[in-house]
């Protein structure tokens, strides 16, 4: 009755919805999101609020296990856009039936027969037998499969509820769904249907949320993240949300930061207190021994990013960027020699001083380099610091891309758009609330400030000149002062839900300028329309009270969606690196079978 009394609400609600000023789209106030253009008009023309529900996210560019493509995520589907189709099939419908079956472990090819098939036909009424899947569709099931159908006049009847549900997979069984109701359920490609005998009419049929529970598994229901702790090899133990796991890997190192991996899985760390870039080898087993590292290249001065092209391993130390072929390394216990691409600025105050640098490659196939300011706060003499630059591949061309950052550690392309974004670490001696940490979207030509003014323009007080701030851009996203944001990526790989699709992770190194520690943890900064929104812990547990044990650095993503994250601890010189993976176990989303 709870779910009939919220289905009536809902489209009670929809039938007063408003559509946005914007011609061809619509605004949900139930969720806050817009559908537009095509899939707007599928939506609206295959089933709308029944068959689809509410839109759970914005329309955006996703990575899917069959490509790349803009999409939108409902409470029942998952729309995809392919314009190079004709209609009808410019939208397509997700294999989310089959998808969450195989995310629950559950092989519908291994389920008996029809024939076989233990619960019989406990709807009754007559049954439909499908010869490609062996299974029966029966009674009030078949009679909602064959009432609904894709609009698409070319199709017979049976072709459109084929198109819009797909082949049956399984058959009855009474399950528990993410709402907690158990009650007779049937999956199908792309769908669930579940049958509530205390409804009335016509509501008796219902289909599951498998949009919301494939999107965003720990939140189909909405509500806030749970987090639980998980114990590490070392005796130490962190936090993460509900449905991860974290594992540590190896310790040791010295002082760790930023890491790629390349296409045949090698994962590269750059090792800045012993000027080394570190090499992890997965071997023809495809297994990686975290406890015997190669050394890929040495004698460098403070490395701190890497960056894998095709072939060549580019390298950012501090005094300048080198390139490696990876066809030079042969994996036998000798160093690769590398090449000198670009000399960069050196020199530093011992305090507040910065010799990071950090790489990313742009779509234009061009090396973005951000570059550390020397000091504090001052007026720099070599116009390369607090910039990020932009290179040729070859290490010619070199020019100023962006100014005014004073100390942009982490940088990178948003998946599907030409976007580089950057977190900037503010100045300090202001107190510990001002200024706050930044997440800027960095634009060509920008000046975002520093040293004249920090946060939304304001000036600071060695200059105390507005006029020097009136042209220069606000930060997209900001965070609390002093928490040191290093490492940032983009989630873009399939190992994770949905949700986290293009999200920004990023790492909290912690500061001493606080009288009250802060940070020590990774986060999770959520975009929606292409802009930050807000932010939640995605590992946490380095800070236990006023005390750290580790201080995350570094974020990469590897070949099979796992995030490995470096903790430099430099205090101690006991470098970590720990791997982030998603197993769903415990979540809402996993449906129980009975």
């Amino acid at each position: 009755m709870r779910r009939l009394l919220i289905l009536l609400l809902v489209v009670l609600l929809a039938s007063t919805m408003r559509s946005a000023s914007a011609a061809g789209s619509r605004v949900f106030p139930e969720t806050g999101q817009t559908v537009y253009g095509a899939l707007l008009d599928f939506w609206n023309t295959n089933g709308g609020l029944p068959v689809f529900g509410l839109p759970l996210s914005d329309q955006r560019s996703e990575q899917t296990l069959q490509g790349r493509f803009d999409l939108q995520h409902f409470e029942r589907q998952r729309l995809e856009l392919h314009p190079e189709n004709q209609p009808p099939y410019m939208v397509l419908l997700g294999r989310l039936g089959d998808d969450l079956l195989r995310r629950q472990g559950r092989n519908w090819h291994n389920e008996p027969p029809a024939s076989e098939y233990p619960s019989g036909n406990p709807l009754g009424g007559s049954c439909q037998h499908f010869d490609a899947t062996n299974r029966d569709v029966c009674g009030p099931f078949l009679q909602y499969w064959q009432s609904h159908g894709l609009n698409d006049g070319r199709l017979d009847s049976y072709g459109r509820s084929l198109a819009l549900w797909g082949y049956p997979l399984t058959g009855v069984k009474s399950e528990t769904n993410s709402s907690g109701d158990t009650v007779l359920t049937q999956w199908f490609e792309r769908a669930r249907f579940e049958y509530h005998p205390q409804n009335a009419d016509p509501f008796k049929v219902l289909l599951g949320r498998l949009g919301a529970e494939a999107y965003d598994p720990q939140h189909p229901n909405g509500g806030a993240t749970i987090y639980v702790s998980k114990a590490l090899s070392n005796g130490h133990s962190l936090e993460v949300p509900q449905g991860f796991d974290i594992q540590l890997l190896t310790e040791g190192l010295n002082r760790p930061r930023l890491m790629a991996v390349d296409g045949m899985g090698n994962v590269l760390v750059a090792e800045m207190g012993t000027g080394r870039v570190l090499l992890y080898h997965p071997g023809t087993q495809q297994q990686i021994d975290w406890h015997a590292p190669l050394v890929f290249v040495q004698g460098l001065t403070n490395p701190h990013s890497i960056l894998v092209v095709g072939d060549q391993v580019y390298i950012a130390a501090e005094d300048q960027v080198v390139r490696v072929a990876m066809s030079s390394f042969h994996f036998d216990g000798q160093p690769a020699l590398y090449t000198k691409l670009i000399d960069l600025p050196t020199g530093r105050d011992p305090l507040y001083g910065h010799q990071t640098r950090t790489l990313a490659l742009g779509a234009d196939n061009k090396l973005y380099i951000s570059i550390g300011s020397s000091c504090d706060v001052c007026v720099e003499d070599d116009p390369r610091r607090a910039t990020v630059m932009r290179f040729n591949l070859d290490g010619s061309g070199g020019e100023v891309f962006a100014s005014g950052l004073r100390n942009s550690v982490g940088i990178a392309f948003r998946p599907g758009t030409n976007e580089l974004w950057g977190v900037d670490n503010g100045r300090n001696k202001l107190g510990d609330n001002i200024p706050p940490e930044e997440l800027n979207h960095i634009v060509q030509g920008g000046n975002y400030g520093w040293p004249y003014c920090y946060g939304n323009r304001v000036p600071n007080p060695e200059f105390n000149d507005p006029a020097k701030c009136a042209n220069t851009l606000p930060p997209a996203y900001t965070m609390d002062a002093h928490i040191a944001p290093l490492g940032m990526i983009f989630y873009n790989a399939t190992a994770f839900p949905p949700a986290y699709q293009d999200d920004a992770l990023v790492t909290l190194h912690g500061s001493s300028e606080r009288s009250t520690p802060e940070g020590y943890n990774v986060i999770r900064i959520r975009f929606k329309d292409g802009q930050p929104v807000g932010q939640e812990d995605l590992v946490r547990g380095w800070l236990v009270g006023d005390k750290w044990w580790g201080r995350p650095a570094g974020l990469v993503i590897d070949n099979s969606g796992g995030l490995i994250i470096a903790d430099d601890d430099p205090g101690t010189h006991v470098g970590r690196l720990y791997r982030l993976t998603y197993t769903g176990s415990g979540v809402n989303g996993t449906t129980n079978s009975k």
